[in-house]
């Protein structure tokens, strides 16, 4: 019995491993998302400002048009003031070019504004081109990296699951599938070491008498706490 309870401990110690392997196999995924989300939220971002940039210079041309027109009124309206007759016309066409001058004041000012909007929204779109670029630098080697991992953790399981199986294959088939079974109900764990009589799985203490019966490994034992097979090995 204490070579089988043994070797269900050693099979157990590369069950461990293989699960943090697995872990880490569904971590890379979730990772691989992670990036092109980044990488979708800057190219989104650089949409939504070209879009702004975009939206300003067409509302720049529109001001610039619109001062066109205005300023071949005001011409239009200088000339016909060699054309009136009376002063009281002469006043009101003086008024309605004053009128037509201030309009454009605050024409090209507006003009000014958007065209300083426009400048600095530019160096930023042209700042965040940067930066999607050396996301996209990062990303790809980053890439690289956890591709050429997933495929070095899918042979380094496939090693410890045969040398698991190897190792379980000795065993009788009644503890097999005892091991089987707790593994399958206690997260992966089903043989635990014990240190100072307490269960390594649940952290529990064991009574005396059968903590000294465990420590002799010449029988098989049970937490009665979580069920799972105890195997003592010190300092391990």
């Amino acid at each position: 019995m204490e070579r089988e309870l043994e070797t269900l401990f050693e099979a157990q110690k590369i069950e461990t491993l293989i699960m943090e392997d697995e872990r880490k196999l569904l971590r890379a995924p979730q990772r691989l998302k992670q990036m092109d989300e980044e990488l979708l939220a800057v190219r989104q971002k650089i949409e939504k400002e070209k879009e702004i940039i975009d939206e300003l210079e067409k509302e720049r041309r529109k001001k610039e048009k619109e001062l066109e027109v205005e300023k071949e009124k005001i011409k239009k309206l200088e000339v016909r003031l060699y054309d009136v007759k009376t002063n009281k016309e002469y006043q009101a066409l003086l008024k309605e070019i004053e009128a037509a001058k201030e309009t454009n004041d605050r024409t090209e000012e507006d003009v000014l504004v958007l065209m300083e909007k426009v400048e600095d929204l530019k160096k930023d779109y042209e700042s965040s081109h940067v930066h999607l670029k050396e996301i996209e630098r990062q990303s790809e080697g980053e890439r690289a990296v956890i591709e050429k991992e997933m495929k070095s953790m899918d042979e380094v399981i496939a090693r410890l699951t045969q040398e698991r199986d190897n190792l379980l294959s000795v065993v009788s088939e009644n503890l097999r599938n005892m091991y089987r079974i707790l593994k399958e109900g206690r997260g992966g764990i089903a043989v635990t070491n014990v240190k100072n009589g307490v269960c390594l799985g649940c952290n529990m203490n064991i009574p005396p008498q059968l903590f000294i019966e465990v420590t002799k490994n010449k029988q098989l034992i049970q937490c009665p706490s979580c069920n799972r097979i105890l195997f003592f090995r010190e300092n391990d």
